[in-house]
Formats: structure tokens, C-alpha cells, sequence
């Protein structure tokens, strides 16, 4: 394999890693769930990271001799998307799940995500219907469904979750707007400004529950355990996990970078087998292969990456002027 073939592979396999990280933080979160409030634990999440994010910043930009440079409408778009983040998606699932469950959280409020953004991909152009598309989302959305369906609470649709799940069902759609924002500006911005921006959006909207909410006898009553999972969820999860995500995001562009959503309820059900001694069952198996063979077909469609290759990567030059 030559180098060229090699380096394709690479935003690929980043995203393979981030939801493999992302799939533990589940488990992680629900250990630290047992103690944290969870609007204290995300401000707290996205607040721990902006000083270390903000000097790899600012020696990034020094070491490459980069103007710090962002355009109003861009600065509004990245803070948007930070508040989108924080807010919009990671607080209103946990809100939703108050009136779902998790089953359908894993189907309605991501495995809805992709089917979302391919249809606005479509209306704007960027991408084309083709029959690896045509069998690739419905396959790992089947799967998806598969999957969850072997937990002890599985996927179902009623009037006792109705409200979760049409919230759930905001999330996704939401997700969408995300990921097409995001592509729009991992293009034209260093990677280091955009995380910085869009995690102090994120915790400042998320401050003035962690204000009102806890206090020093608050963090006392924490275990270790509890502090554990804090750190491993804003150091891997979330400055690890969310810098990857949008480096492959600007390689892949928003439509393909979507699919790899369905590899969380994977990575999920082998991160609570190892940490929280979950059992696998077979329908999870099957639904595991179906999700990474609904992968293959999309991620071997060439349409969706075509008019990417012709969009300019950010370099020096083109960021610093």
C-alpha cells in the first residue's frame, strides 16, 4: 500500500477511534452518573479543558507564525455550534432519557443522525443518492435497532415515551446542523482555534448551573471513582475525542463522517462489557456485524468524497491572511 492510500485511510481510522472512545465514555459516565449532577459534571467537562486547550493554541499559532484571525460571522457560527454542543445535544439527551429510555436513545437521538444529514446533504448538492447509500443507511439503522433491542429495555415507540422521543428526535436533527456547520469551518480554520472557541461557548453556557448547583461540600461528597470518571471524559473523550472527530470531519466531509455514528452503540455495548460487566447477547453480535458491514458500503461510495476533493485545505498561507 503506498503512502498516498495510507493517509486515506487515516480519517477513517481516527473516527473508529474516537467512537471507541466516545462508546467508553458511556460507561464512564454512567459510573460517574451515580454521583454527578449532570449539568455540574458537562460544565465541569468542557470547563476543565479551555486553559490547556487555549495554550496548545496559543503555541500552535507561535510555532507556525499564524496570524490569530477569524472572521464575525464564523466567530458567531463556531460559538453557536459550541452552545448547539453543550446545550442542545449533550443536555437534552440526558433530558430526554428522562422520558425515554436508552434503547431509544441509541436509535432516535443518534441512528436518526446520518438519515438527517444525508437528506440536507442531498438538497444542497453536496452528495448523491447512490445504491451503497441506498443499502448502507438503512442496514445500520436495522442494526442499530438490533443491537439496543438486546438490552434489558429495548427499542419501542409509545405514548408513555412520546416526549423523549420526539426530543431525542430534535437531537439528531440538531447533530445534523452540528456536523454540516462544523464541516463549513474545519476547512477554512486551524483545527486548535476552532476546539478552543467551541468548548469555552460550551462551558459558559453551562456555568451558571455549575454556580448554582454545587459547592465545596458538593465536590467533598465525590469518590475517587467519581473524579476518575470526570477526567477521563474531558481529557479522552472530549479534548481527544472531539479534536480527532473534526480533523476527519474536514477529511471526509459531514455525510460520511455521520455514518461512523452508528459505530457507538458498538463500542458502547463492548465498553459496558468491560467496565460495567454487561452481558453481549446474540442479537447484539449480529447487530454489530450489520453496523460495520452497513460501514463498508458507505464508506466505499466515492460520490459522497468527490466534491470534497476539490474544496481548498487550510494551510499557513490561507489561515493567516
Amino acid at each position: 500500500m503506498n503512502s498516498g492510500r495510507l493517509r486515506a485511510i487515516y480519517p477513517h481510522l481516527g473516527f473508529v477511534l474516537v467512537y471507541l472512545l466516545w462508546g467508553i465514555n458511556l460507561a464512564s459516565l454512567k459510573i460517574g452518573g451515580r454521583e454527578w449532577d449532570s449539568l455540574v459534571f458537562n460544565g465541569l467537562r468542557f470547563a476543565s479543558m479551555i486553559p490547556i486547550l487555549w495554550v496548545y493554541t496559543y503555541f500552535y499559532y507561535r510555532s507556525r507564525s499564524l496570524r490569530f484571525h477569524i472572521a464575525g460571522r464564523d466567530l458567531l457560527l463556531i460559538c453557536g455550534l459550541g452552545i448547539l454542543n453543550a446545550v442542545g445535544m449533550e443536555a437534552l439527551l440526558q433530558y430526554a432519557l428522562q422520558f425515554s429510555n436508552a434503547a431509544n436513545g441509541a436509535v432516535l437521538g443518534r441512528g436518526f443522525m446520518p438519515v438527517i444529514t444525508v437528506l440536507i446533504a442531498v438538497i444542497v448538492g453536496q452528495v448523491k443518492i447512490t445504491w451503497r447509500i441506498l443499502l448502507g443507511i438503512p442496514l445500520a439503522l436495522g442494526s442499530v435497532m438490533l443491537i439496543v433491542s438486546g438490552g434489558a429495555e429495548g427499542f419501542h415507540l409509545g405514548s408513555d415515551t412520546l416526549r423523549g422521543d420526539i426530543l431525542l428526535l430534535m437531537r439528531s436533527f440538531m447533530g445534523a446542523i452540528y456536523l454540516i456547520g462544523m464541516n463549513r469551518l474545519v476547512i477554512k480554520y486551524p483545527l486548535p482555534i476552532l476546539i478552543s472557541l467551541e468548548m469555552t461557548a460550551g462551558a459558559l453556557s453551562l456555568l451558571p448551573f455549575v454556580i448554582l448547583r454545587a459547592d465545596g461540600a458538593y465536590f467533598a461528597a465525590i469518590s475517587q471513582a467519581g473524579w476518575i470518571s470526570l477526567i477521563y471524559t474531558s481529557l479522552l473523550a472530549t479534548a481527544v475525542g472531539f479534536s480527532l472527530h473534526n480533523w476527519s470531519l474536514a477529511k471526509l466531509g459531514p455525510f460520511k463522517s455521520s455514518a461512523y455514528g452508528y459505530l457507538l452503540p458498538v463500542t458502547a455495548a463492548l465498553g459496558g462489557f468491560i467496565f460495567l460487566g454487561e452481558s453481549i447477547s446474540l442479537s447484539q453480535y449480529l447487530g454489530g456485524a450489520g453496523v460495520l458491514a452497513a460501514m463498508y458500503f458507505v464508506q466505499r461510495d466515492r460520490t459522497a468524497g468527490a466534491k470534497r476533493s476539490a474544496m481548498p485545505v487550510p494551510t499557513a498561507t490561507t489561515v493567516s491572511k
